[in-house]
């Protein structure tokens, strides 16, 4: 029924999705990237922001898999996440405004859920409205004694989410982040089974993924505190750590299996989103439940009005990936592949790479879909990165669909963005361009003369270091001499 997989991971995006450590790198955002050895997934496109489903707008679940009793999701609701992104509504029944003012409150009764100080209340609040990592860093190091488990989380997040993407290596060696961490270990490892809640969990591994923290034992350690109360988890919140698990590297098979029953049993209260991502999870972790992948099928097929371009796009990657062949899915996808609708979605590089991809891998060589990829991406071939101009190429020669206007654009692209292609990326170019017997003379041309800037520049640097090297000598000896 299980089947584990170690895979040649294809070739995606995903805004450097999620490769295991040794991986090829792929970006989770973008459209399908280039790999240096193998293929690789789409990962930004899976991606979550904590916080999205508001309070609220969760699906009905059928009432054999949960049982509808608001009161209890009331008490469940999440430390960091609750009414729909008010960070400090956790805090009491009266709002935001009202949360910073509030009177000392009595001891609580036994056995109810301790209220945080009005002093946490406080911290949480400037974390939250900092602006830039460095005054979150600022907040933590002054108040680090004071800071519980609402304030750490919080401030991690707001660190995922507002750090770009080249000052994350600068987060992630600042002292006092790593503080932050081995405090939140310690408070993850010493809180009792009903201390965190289940966003507050899936908010961790969310944020510890988005910041490139490849710790193993807080992975762990949040593994344990997951499977104590799997069955808690809202889909937004189960779907959002398994692509963080995924997306990292951390296969715990444990955790995937009990989330693959899980995801089985309330599988009608997932969103397009939440469905596509968590069989790319399941794809990209090697964990694959073959029932559930054909029921993931069957249900998007009879909700597919509800998939947006990037959605569908997603799943039917994950179900390549994974190997799983389903012709009806392909085929019901297929016919919203139209060039009106490829064209007019947001990330229409990510996507239609995504499908050119998932249709080569899954053997499906659908004219009519791969000409709409075609005439899509050559009015937009500028917008496509190196990687999935590549990824575009390879997947029409494998599939043996031959297109002269896209290959015509592809080798002016090669020619123009020479530079932005790495070697690999132009041998998998030349390779489907001889696939599909297309000529490589331009591509040719603009290597040999690439080639030979290369050499020229080179040139140019040295004799410019001689001259500059010739003209300090001669200070230097002008100086002594008059010094």
């Amino acid at each position: 029924k299980y089947r584990l997989q170690a895979f040649c991971v294809l070739q995606p995006d995903a805004s450097s999705i999620c490769l295991p450590p040794g991986s090829p790198s792929m970006d989770p955002g973008g459209g399908a990237q280039a790999r240096s050895s193998g293929g690789s997934l789409n990962a930004d496109a899976a991606e979550f922001r904590p916080g999205a489903l508001k309070a609220g707008t969760r699906p009905a679940a059928s009432s054999s898999a949960q049982p509808a009793q608001q009161p209890a999701e009331k008490k469940t609701s999440s430390l960091i996440f609750s009414g729909g992104g008010n960070f400090l509504s956790k805090y009491g029944e009266k709002g935001e405004e009202q949360t910073v003012n509030v009177k000392p409150r009595k001891r609580t009764e036994l056995g109810s859920t301790p209220m945080p100080d009005r002093a946490n209340v406080q911290l949480n609040q400037l974390i939250v409205n900092a602006r830039l990592p460095e005054k979150i860093l600022q907040v933590v190091d002054d108040n680090f004694q004071e800071l519980n488990a609402v304030n750490l989380i919080t401030a991690l997040h707001r660190l995922a989410s507002i750090s770009v993407a080249n000052k994350k290596g600068s987060v992630r060696r600042d002292v006092r982040f790593k503080r932050l961490i081995n405090k939140l270990s310690d408070v993850i490892r010493t809180s009792e089974p009903s201390g965190l809640k289940p966003q507050d969990l899936s908010n961790v591994a969310w944020a510890l993924t988005k910041l490139g923290i490849l710790n193993s034992v807080l992975f762990s350690l949040l593994a344990e505190h997951i499977m104590r109360g799997i069955s808690a988890f809202e889909p937004v919140n189960l779907s959002m750590t398994l692509w963080a698990f995924a997306r990292s590297g951390f296969l715990d098979e444990n955790l995937f299996r009990a989330a693959a029953e899980e995801v089985k049993v309330r599988l009608s209260s997932f969103q397009p989103q939440q469905i596509a991502n968590t069989t790319w999870a399941m794809a990209k972790g090697g964990f694959v439940d073959e029932e559930l992948f054909r029921q993931a099928a069957e249900h998007s097929i009879e909700r597919l009005d509800e998939f947006q371009p990037m959605n569908f796009s997603m799943l039917l990657y994950s179900f390549a990936l994974a190997k799983q062949h389903h012709p009806r899915l392909f085929s019901e996808v297929g016919k919203r592949c139209t060039v009106k609708i490829l064209s007019r979605c947001a990330s229409a590089p990510h996507v239609v790479s995504n499908l050119a991809l998932a249709y080569s891998e899954a053997g499906v060589a659908d004219k009519t879909v791969f000409d709409a990829i075609a005439a899509v991406s050559s009015e937009q071939l500028y917008d496509f990165r190196a990687q999935q101009i590549a990824t575009l190429a390879e997947a029409f020669g494998k599939s043996q669909v031959r297109h002269d206007r896209l290959f015509k654009c592809i080798s002016k692209a090669v020619s123009t963005r020479y530079p932005e292609f790495r070697p690999q990326e132009l041998k998998d170019i030349i390779a489907a361009f001889q696939a599909l017997g297309i000529s490589t003379s331009g591509i040719d041309k603009v290597m040999a003369a690439g080639g030979t800037q290369a050499s020229g520049y080179e040139m140019f640097t040295s004799r410019l270091l001689v001259v500059v090297l010739g003209f300090l000598a001669a200070f230097l000896s002008w100086f002594l001499r008059n010094g």
